[in-house]
C-alpha cells in the first residue's frame, strides 16, 4: 500500500496566464454547472480551496479586482498565450 502524508503542500509552476484561466474556470464557469453539483462535498471544497489560492495568487501578482472590460482583455490574452504553451495530452 502507498503512503504519504496527503498534508505537504506541493509547489506548483504555472504562469499568470494559466492562473487566470484556471481562476476564471473554478470561479465563473463551474459553479452551477451540473458536472460541479454532481462532485462530492470534498471534491467542491478542494475546488474552492483552489479558488482561493488563485485569487491570492492573482491579488499578489497585480490582478486583483478590476474592471470588467480590462478582466476581459486580460483574459483573451492569457487564452493567446495559453495556447502557445505544450500540452503532453495533446502534443505527444
Amino acid at each position: 500500500m502507498i503512503t504519504a502524508d496527503l498534508t505537504v503542500e506541493v509547489p506548483l509552476s504555472l504562469s499568470l496566464g494559466e492562473l487566470l484561466l484556471i481562476w476564471d474556470v473554478v470561479s465563473e464557469k463551474l459553479p452551477g454547472s451540473p458536472s460541479f453539483e454532481a462532485l462530492g462535498d470534498e471534491e467542491r471544497r478542494a475546488i474552492w480551496r483552489l479558488q482561493d489560492s488563485a485569487e491570492r495568487l492573482l491579488a499578489n501578482n497585480g490582478i486583483a479586482e478590476c474592471p470588467r472590460e480590462e478582466l476581459a482583455k486580460l483574459l483573451q490574452a492569457a487564452k493567446a498565450h495559453v495556447m502557445s504553451l505544450p500540452v503532453d495530452f495533446e502534443d505527444s
